[in-house]
This record gives structure tokens, sequence and C-alpha cells, in this order.
């Protein structure tokens, strides 16, 4: 072995102890394709740092989620994160005239890579991830074996991964660099947006940085992303491709690009796939895992067309950031299809805040409907905007209801409207949270009088497992009382409550992920009350 090579080793090896003592995190990409036995897993990156973890997102009680698991030596389960089954993809297309969807389906992608960041202290010993069956059930095929990986060999993976940083690229990798547009604070508290552009040679970096300052320019130009700018850092990272433009099978097309841009994605014409490994490559070899919570790829071309998923895709046609608007609600917001097209399923209770199977006021976003709405709400009947239980979502003609007539997760051109807006500025929160997670709301109660926290829009939080902690505090000489509620999936439903004879009450309540709001409740007397609570992250 030469010197540079112990040289390299080492430094390596010294790296990642003293990651390991500083920071108590690690960050993997990891690869998936489909086998024989099902879904298989590889790790192929892991990064050690102080970055924040992957928020666990809500189980529907459909399967949907993979499960990463961490376990200490004796196997218990230490942390465990839901992420987004990358696998079971819905893809939508919109007409260009109207901005209504047209084209709405499930498709299976079979390989590709996803991101996860979990703890990974002296404590961790292995990290699995639990995959979901595949075949026909009634061959009954034996269960998916969860893919285990231990905390030695994770460790050859960030040693290697250190070691590549501290040599050149290989000749054939595009070189890419970062340029920060927008900072507003560390990225461990902030949403990062990466605009990364495909299909530009080095004669158009110019017109890449154009194109990309266009596009940023419209998100931000965008109410809610105007409102919430403080809570946001945007990148833009430069990288060349070998041809201009994007494949477009349809008419025999094909260029030699960075991320192998393609229309005519699973035969969609205006759908926009891009290689989500050599994304994932491109991004992480100049941005950090914290830095890179959203990513869009602008496709150099202006043909209509773009796509959803782990990685958002636009063109430069001058519609496209109306579609990558509506796919960030989904990708970044975790908001549903608010319309009726497409495979429906009423076998659960949506996890997403935005549509409900329960049509009545009793309904998630129950505390913004007007006493003076009917509910079921009929169209036409209230301006667009009013908060009702409007039938059809999610591609369910009924069964299923949405909060406002139209929206952007709709149609494209529609404001987001007041739920979605508030769940989005939820997320937005969860990136800048006050000292110690806690929020603490104020207000003024009469005699017999309640009032709910949060009392801003959606009017509920949604939460993970974990202790639920509330104080309450009011006026000497009154009573007032706290409750605590849950979504139930078709009620909200009291599932703790400190009613003494004072105003000084408190909650700590062993809870389950889901939907929650605080209830303060005036028994005897009036006056000004602070409510704060702490909710563990979803």
């Amino acid at each position: 072995m030469n010197s540079l090579k112990l040289i390299l080793m080492s430094v390596a090896i010294s790296a990642l102890q003293l990651s390991a003592a500083q920071a108590a995190n690690i960050s993997l990409r990891v690869a998936y394709t489909d086998g024989r036995q099902g879904t298989s897993f590889t790790p192929v990156r892991a990064e050690l740092g102080e970055f924040a973890l992957t928020p666990s997102m809500p189980d529907s009680g459909q399967g949907e989620p993979w499960r990463v698991i961490a376990r200490n030596a004796q196997g218990t389960i230490i942390h465990e994160v839901l992420v987004r089954n990358a696998q079971q993809r819905h893809v939508e297309a919109f007409d260009p005239k109207t901005g209504a969807i047209d084209v709405s389906q499930q498709v299976r992608q079979a390989d590709g890579v996803f991101e996860v960041s979990l703890p990974f202290d002296d404590k961790v010993a292995s990290i699995e991830i639990q995959p979901q069956a595949t075949g026909d059930a009634r061959m009954a095929p034996p269960p998916p074996q969860p893919a285990v990986f231990k905390r030695a060999a994770l460790g050859k993976i960030v040693r290697s991964g250190q070691a590549a940083r501290m040599q050149p690229p290989p000749s054939a990798a595009p070189a890419a660099t970062v340029t920060t547009i927008i900072n507003n604070g560390p990225s461990n508290a902030r949403m990062d947006l990466v605009f990364v552009g495909d299909g530009y040679t080095a004669a158009e970096m110019s017109k890449w940085r154009t194109d990309a300052q266009k596009v940023i320019d419209g998100f931000m130009a965008d109410p809610l992303f105007a409102a919430n700018r403080a809570s946001i850092n945007v990148h833009r990272v430069d990288v060349a491709s070998n041809q201009s433009g994007a494949d477009e099978p349809d008419k025999g097309v094909y260029r030699d690009t960075a991320m192998d841009g393609s229309f005519y994605c699973y035969n969609i014409d205006r759908l926009l796939c891009v290689n989500s490994t050599k994304v994932y490559d491109i991004v992480g070899s100049v941005l950090a895992p914290d830095q890179r919570d959203v990513i869009v790829v602008v496709s150099n071309s202006t043909r209509y067309g773009g796509s959803g998923g782990e990685i958002a895709t636009l063109s430069m046609h001058a519609q496209s950031v109306e579609i990558a608007l509506h796919e960030i609600g989904h990708t970044a917001f975790a908001l549903a299809d608010e319309y009726d097209y497409g495979t429906c399923s009423l076998s659960a209770e949506p996890s997403s805040g935005d549509v409900s199977l329960n049509g009545t006021r009793n309904v998630k976003w129950g505390g913004l409907i007007s006493s003076s709405t009917a509910v079921p709400t009929g169209l036409g009947q209230y301006p667009n905007g009013t908060v009702g239980t409007f039938q059809g979502a999610q591609y369910c003609k009924t069964g299923k209801y949405r909060p406002t007539e139209n929206s952007r997760m709709r149609t494209l051109g529609y404001p987001w409207h007041a739920v979605n807006e508030g769940l989005a500025r939820t997320v937005f929160a969860s990136y800048t949270p006050t000292p110690g997670g806690a929020v603490t709301q104020t207000g003024s109660l009469s005699s017999g009088a309640t009032a709910n926290a949060p009392s801003a829009s959606p009017g509920y939080v949604q939460a993970g497992n974990g202790t639920y902690n509330i104080q309450l505090s009011g006026p000497a000489g009154t009573d007032f009382d706290l409750y605590l509620y849950k979504y139930s999936g078709s009620a909200w439903t009291k599932v703790a409550s400190s009613e003494g004879s004072t105003s000084t009450e408190s909650i700590s309540y062993a809870g389950t992920a889901g939907y929650y709001y605080v209830q303060v409740k005036s028994y005897a007397g009036s006056g000004n009350y602070t409510v704060t609570y702490n909710f563990p992250p979803k």
C-alpha cells in the first residue's frame, strides 16, 4: 500500500471517529430493486453529521410506507421512521389549456434510490429496512425479510465516501458547482430547495443561470412561499451535459444529458422523468443532506411537462412552475390530490390533512368551517375558497371529501386556500421550531367559553409517537380546564384531560402519531389564559 493511500485511510478513519463523537446522525442513500424474492435494498452512500432526522410520514393503515428501524445490540428498536415507498409512484398529467387533470395512474418503479436520516449514536448496532410483499397474494409468498445493515458495514461505507471526496472525481463524472441564492439561516433549521439543470451544455451555463432565476422567482412569487420566505434556503446547482435538451422518445429524439431527462415517461407524453441515482450523486457531491430537502430538476426544453415524487421535475414551458408547485404540495407538504379522477380506494382514512372519508363538521379541518356553511357542501353555493366538505377527492368521485371547491391540489392555477396553507405552514414551522419545540398561545375566555390551540389554520397539528406535554395557566379565582383531542378517522376524540379546581392545569400524554389539537375551557370565571404545548415531531 503506497503512502498516499495510507494517509487517505488515516484521515478518513480519523474523520469518522471525530464525526461519531460530535454528531449522532447518519444519512443513508439506499438503492432498491425488484427481484424474485421481492424488493432488495443496498446502502450505496452514508454520511455522518448533525443534520435533522427524516420526519416519519403518517401510516395510512394501508401498509404503503417502508419502515426504517435502528436497533441496539439486544435487538430493541430505539428509532423508527416511516418513509415513502419509492416504488409506489402516482403519476399525473394536466391539460395545459385548462389546468385540469387528464392523466392519473399508479405505476411501479422497479429500481432507484432514496435517502433517509436516522440517529447513529453508540447505541445503534444495526439499521434495517422492512419492505412490502410483492407478487400475487394468492400464491401466498413468504413475508419479505428485512434488509439488515450492521454498524461495521455502514462504517465502511462512510469511510469510503470520505476517502472518495478527498480525491479528484472520475473524468467520466460531470463536475457540479453550487451557488446559494437565498440564505436565511442554518440548513438544519430551514427548508432547503435545490434547483439543478439538466440538458444544459457547458456553452449554455449562462442560459441555465437565467432560466434558474426565472424558475426561482416563479416559486418565490407564489403567496405561500413568499409568506414563508424566512424559512427557506435556495441553492442552484450547475452541471454541464454533453448534449442540449431532453429525450423525446415519441419523436425519436435522444440526448446525452447529465441526469437522463426524458419526456414520454411511462408512455405519458407530458411526464418528464430523470435518473434519481444520477440526481442524488450530482446534488450530493456539493450539498450535505440537510441542504437538499426538496430537489427540483429543470430540463432545458420548452415542451410542456414535469413530474413529482422524491424528485420534482419541470421544463422551461411557461406553465411548468404551476406543475412543480402542485407536485411540491405532495413532496414537501404531504398534501393529497383533491381531484376525483383515477383509481379510487375507500379502505382507510387518508393520512393527508386535506382529504377525508368524513363529510361532517367533525372532519379534520372542521374548526375552519363556518356555522353558516352547509356540510356536505354543494358546488357553486359559496365563493371558491370557502371551507366545507366537498365530495370528490383523491381519485374518488364519492366517499371522499376535500376542504374547498377548487385549489391548486385539484386544478393548476388556483390558490392553495386555507387548509392547505395551514398544513404547509406547519411544515415550514417544523424547520424553524421555537426553543424546546414548544408552542405558546395566549387568549381570553368568557365564562363557559372554549378556545382551541392552534388557533391558526388548519386548527390541528400532525405529530408523531411520544409524549404530549401541555401546560395551562389562567387568572386566580377562575377554573379553566384543559383537554387534548385526537382525530380517530371519523371524529375528534378526547384522549386526555386535566380538570382541577383552578386554572393551572397540565397534561402529559403518551400518544401515537396522528392529528391533535388542544382545547381550553372556562368552567367558571373569565380572563386571559396562556397554553403551551410540546408535541413529538411527526
